[in-house]
């Protein structure tokens, strides 16, 4: 028996780990949804079948899925959102719960959503796991593999288009973790809040905490565009390097961080990249914001590289 968790009514009850065969409907309702994905679950609309069926093969609810109890801890109860896995397709997923008379838009939430159901005027969210920059550069060094350059250049261009809308201060900055990849191959990014008071300064660069700002951001000196150059520059050498290029390599000295970025101490790019994003990064991450290249430049060196590389 397998003990479950059923987040609507907050309690948890017993299963049998091999239940009966489903009915031919329901088997016939799980092979649908197999084929469409529950990422595109709304095509069943779509299929010729008459409206009442395919209402019924579409209409998701928590007995589509399974919540182990040995996979909670005390913060999916705290945020209300489980580890779950979809009795449909085997899929992991997350289940996202709001409670009755929540204030909420389905369009103010996360594109890893891919449906949404009602369960006892409950609104229940199925999200899809995603995977962060951060953590698919943890996965790849502990399996001793590299980035491969396509992903690579696709990250820049979606943080470079994030940074050219110009809804980011110069004073903020992206960190890996708040790069996520979709199982559909989307790139989505957490964009950074605005307040200045969130700036980081010297005395700021701490241990084991990679530090993404430009020297001019550090030092308060009026920074302008550029110095989301040099932030593209240091999530490039991460996705090179497979760590991050500012940080306290040596856990005892964080102000050396500091240091290396006002003077541009750049550690060794390895040598497996590609000579075209050598020489982004040496041109991205230049102490001196006058010499760095624009954002508009980093735009213009991935349309060469798209065009050269059709």
């Amino acid at each position: 028996m397998s003990r479950l968790y059923d987040p609507i009514s907050q309690t948890v009850f017993e299963k049998e780990d091999f239940p009966e065969p489903s009915s031919l409907q329901g088997l016939c309702r799980k092979s649908i949804i197999q084929a469409v994905t529950l990422g595109d679950i709304e095509k069943v609309h779509q299929l010729p079948l008459p409206t009442s069926i395919k209402t019924k093969v579409g209409a998701l609810s928590m007995k589509d899925f399974a919540i182990d109890v040995e996979r909670l801890s005390p913060e999916n109860h705290t945020k209300r959102c489980y580890p779950a896995t979809c009795c449909l397709t085997n899929d992991d997923v997350i289940i996202k719960v709001f409670p009755k008379n929540s204030n909420f838009h389905l369009s103010d939430y996360d594109p890893s959503m891919v449906a949404s159901f009602k369960e006892n005027d409950h609104l229940c969210c199925v999200l899809i796991p995603t995977q962060s920059l951060a953590e698919k550069i943890d996965k790849a060094k502990e399996s001793g593999t590299m980035l491969e350059h396509g992903l690579i250049w696709k990250t820049l261009t979606k943080v470079l288009h994030v940074f050219l809308s110009g809804q980011i201060s110069p004073v903020r900055s992206i960190p890996s973790t708040d790069i996520r990849y979709l199982p559909n191959g989307w790139i989505t990014i957490n964009p950074p809040d605005n307040e200045e008071s969130g700036m980081v300064t010297a005395m700021e660069a701490q241990v084991d905490k990679p530090v993404y700002e430009a020297p001019e951001v550090l030092g308060r000196q009026n920074p302008d565009s550029k110095a989301h150059s040099w932030n593209l520059g240091c999530l490039l050498y991460e996705m090179l390097a497979l760590e991050p290029a500012f940080y306290d390599r040596s856990g005892v000295n964080p102000f050396s961080v500091f240091m290396d970025i006002m003077q541009g101490n750049l550690p060794a790019i390895p040598a497996s990249a590609s000579q075209s994003l050598t020489d982004l990064v040496n041109r991205c991450l230049v102490s001196d914001s006058a010499n760095r290249l624009s954002l508009q430049e980093i735009e213009d060196a991935i349309i060469q590289h798209n065009s050269t590389n059709l």
